[in-house]
């Protein structure tokens, strides 16, 4: 273990500039949205809204993504990756300060879709970035390390979100959950997020990367394409059944006080960093394909009983359990998609993979604020279980073979780990 670690610290110094540059953004962009995303969900129900209008602006952002990421593609192939992060910040701190003031149902959609948009230029953004800012040995590790760094920062976030709140319902004499409390903690996370922007000013364009205005989508062959993005396509759906909700779940099943919220939401991005962290030291024992199947599988037992326990330990037991198995593969499927593809084309893949996952979340997340008024979590639970499983069939019976006849970039890893 004790090498293992060495080995980590290791990649993690030998990271170009560009690398350490984008993980110092991560973390900052994941600290204020977790601080922002603990409280807006239980902020629009605080104002009066219902679940089935918190269903639609759950939805909007993830349908704005979808209609965004292949025209962005298309149109920002030869804009320097600086640009595009600083772009995509400044929308995300538009939609949040207005998301913040404004009460309307007109307005919280509208800034529901600056979020969307913001959200389109990351995702089409940080992948292909990644993937030019690594080499084959180290692209595992700094996916990897970027998912972990977003996950810490979340666990903070959330942790941070709910002392605040607590702390300006003390100051505002109004009461630690109330509206103008949540307020106060939303407009203190787009305040923090300003910071973000230091490190994607440091962002260069690569020397290697890929200049290829107008060519896109060039050759990209959709329908092999679709094949290797089902699987998490399928994912996106049951996740958007739950997961936009889990602070609902939590507070609506268990009756937290606002504290104990962000306290038992702070230890989910924490398994997902601990996952993210396992991913590459199992992807070196038994290949990607055969993780990705390992931890989706040993996850969906932790959902159901997350889902159906009705006590609270073994709830957030089974929610840190759950979390970090599924989330573990995120990564490792990250590098494996990006494997299908020539460089040329792993801008348009991002592109395809982030409009068909936000698609079928916002589509699941719709539906599933209209479930939850007729049946409560429990439909919602099973849907999800039901995709996850039909996933990890699809990836087994697909893909399992690729560990056997190729095992891409899995040597190098397991001579840098041992």
């Amino acid at each position: 273990m004790r090498n293992v670690i060495k080995n980590y610290l290791a990649v993690f110094r030998a990271f170009g500039g560009n690398a350490r540059n984008f993980l110092l953004l991560t973390f900052l962009l994941s600290f204020a949205q977790n601080i922002f995303g603990l409280v807006f969900n239980l902020y629009i129900l605080k104002l009066g809204y219902t679940r089935d209008f918190l269903g639609t602006l759950g939805a909007i952002p993830s349908l704005t993504v979808a209609a965004l990421a292949i025209p962005l593609a298309v149109f920002i192939g030869s804009v320097p990756a600086r640009k595009s992060l600083l772009a995509s910040l400044a929308l995300s701190l538009a939609a949040m300060t207005g998301m913040a003031l404004f009460t309307g149902r007109l307005p919280l959609m509208f800034f529901s879709i600056l979020s969307g948009a913001s959200a389109a230029l990351m995702a089409i953004t940080s992948m292909p970035l990644m993937a030019r800012s690594s080499s084959e040995k180290e692209r595992q590790h700094l996916f990897s390390f970027q998912f972990a760094v977003s996950m810490v920062a979340g666990f903070a976030g959330s942790l941070v979100s709910g002392w605040l709140t607590g702390l300006s319902g003390s100051l505002l004499a109004a009461g630690d959950e109330s509206a103008a409390a949540y307020r106060v903690t939303m407009l203190a996370a787009c305040a923090l997020l300003l910071a973000a922007g230091l490190p994607a000013l440091k962002i260069k364009e690569p020397e290697h990367g890929s200049k290829h205005t107008g060519s896109t989508f060039s050759g990209f062959a959709l329908g092999a394409a679709m094949v290797v993005l089902a699987p998490q396509f399928i994912i996106a759906f049951g996740a958007g059944m739950i997961m936009p909700y889990l602070n609902i779940f939590f507070k609506s099943g268990f009756d937290l006080h606002i504290a104990s919220l962000g306290f038992c939401m702070s230890l989910m991005p924490l398994a997902m960093a601990a996952g993210g962290l396992v991913g590459p030291w199992l992807v070196t024992k038994i290949g990607r394909v055969k993780a990705m199947i390992t931890f989706q599988s040993l996850s969906i037992p932790f959902l159901a009983t997350m889902g159906f326990s009705g006590f609270l330990l073994p709830t957030v037991l089974a929610a840190f359990a759950r979390t970090m198995l599924m989330n573990a593969s995120w990564p490792v499927y990250s590098v494996f998609m990006l494997s299908h593809f020539p460089a040329g084309q792993q801008q348009a893949a991002s592109a395809v993979y982030t409009a068909g996952w936000n698609l079928a979340n916002a589509l699941s997340a719709r539906m599933s604020g209209r479930l939850q008024m007729d049946f409560g979590f429990t439909l919602p639970f099973l849907i999800t279980i039901t995709c996850y499983s039909a996933a990890t069939l699809f990836l087994s019976r697909r893909f399992l073979k690729e560990d056997s006849k190729k095992a891409v970039g899995q040597t190098a890893l397991k001579e840098e780990l041992e």
